[in-house]
C-alpha cells in the first residue's frame, strides 16, 4: 500500500494534536470572563467559519486568550449530559463564539432561552456563500455519492437564513473572507463595537497554498494556542 503523506498528517492532526483541546475551545476548555461582549460568528457549516474565527483571533488581540473560542452548539449538546457549558457563556465572557445554528442541529437550541441569551447579547457576524455552494460543499464533506439529492441541506441552509434574518448582523460576502482591503475594514468596524484596539499588525487571510505552512500554523495553535505567531484553527486542511 502507498504511503501518503497526508495519511501520516491526519493521524497526527486527529489523535496526537486533536483541534478539541482545551488551548483552543471550549468545551474543553475552561472560560474565564473578560468583560467584553462577544462576537458571534454564525454561518451555515462549510462557509468560511473558522477563516473568519481566525482573521477576528489573528487582529483582534482583546479576543485572543485560553481557550481561543467557544462551540455554542457543542456546550448545548454537552448540556444535554448535564453540564452547564452555557450558563458559563455569559454576555460578558468576551468570546470568539462559533455556531451553526440551526443548520443541521436539533430543532430544541435554536428555542433554548440559554441559546438564546447568547445570541442576542452578542455581536454578530455572519458569512453567506451562496447555497448551491454550500450545498456541494456539504455533499463533499459527507463523502456522498456524486448525484445525490442536496434536499436537506438546501432546507438546512434556508432555515439558517429564516432563523437569523431576525438578528442585528454584520453580513459578510463567502469571497470577501479573502479580500485583505475588505476584512481590514470589517475588523475595525468590529474594534469600533466591541470598544478593542487592533494589532500592531495586521494577518491577512490565508493565501489557499503551501500546505507545510498550514500544517505548522494548525500544529502550533494546537500546541501553544493563543501564543501562536498565527492562529489557525481549521479542523480538516483536506476536504473542500
Amino acid at each position: 500500500m502507498a504511503f501518503k503523506t497526508s495519511d501520516l498528517t491526519n493521524f497526527i492532526g486527529a489523535r496526537l494534536l486533536p483541534f478539541n483541546n482545551p488551548r483552543v475551545v471550549s468545551p474543553p476548555g475552561v472560560l474565564r470572563p473578560r468583560g467584553r461582549p462577544n462576537i458571534i460568528v454564525a454561518t451555515p457549516m462549510r462557509s468560511g467559519t473558522h477563516v473568519l474565527i481566525d482573521m477576528i483571533l489573528n487582529n483582534m488581540p482583546a479576543y485572543r486568550g485560553r481557550p481561543l473560542y467557544v462551540d455554542l452548539d457543542q456546550c448545548w449538546k454537552q448540556g444535554r449530559n448535564g453540564s452547564d457549558l452555557l450558563g458559563k457563556v455569559t454576555p460578558d465572557a468576551g468570546y470568539v463564539v462559533k455556531t451553526h445554528v440551526p443548520f443541521g442541529l436539533n430543532e430544541a437550541v435554536a428555542q433554548d432561552p440559554r441559546v438564546l441569551r447568547v445570541l442576542e447579547a452578542g455581536i454578530v457576524v455572519t458569512v453567506r456563500r451562496p447555497r448551491a455552494d454550500v450545498c456541494r460543499s456539504m455533499a463533499r464533506w459527507n463523502e456522498e455519492e456524486p448525484g445525490k439529492p442536496l434536499t436537506r441541506y438546501e432546507a438546512w441552509y434556508d432555515q439558517f437564513w429564516d432563523f437569523w434574518q431576525g438578528y442585528e448582523q454584520t453580513e459578510i460576502a463567502f469571497e470577501d473572507l479573502f479580500q485583505a482591503d475588505r476584512m481590514q475594514a470589517i475588523l475595525a468596524r468590529l474594534g469600533t463595537a466591541t470598544g478593542t484596539a487592533p494589532a500592531r499588525t495586521f494577518i491577512g487571510p490565508p493565501a489557499g497554498s503551501g500546505k507545510r505552512r498550514i500544517y505548522a500554523n494548525k500544529a502550533l495553535t494546537r500546541l501553544i494556542g493563543h501564543a501562536a505567531p498565527r492562529i489557525d484553527t481549521t479542523i480538516h486542511t483536506l476536504k473542500g
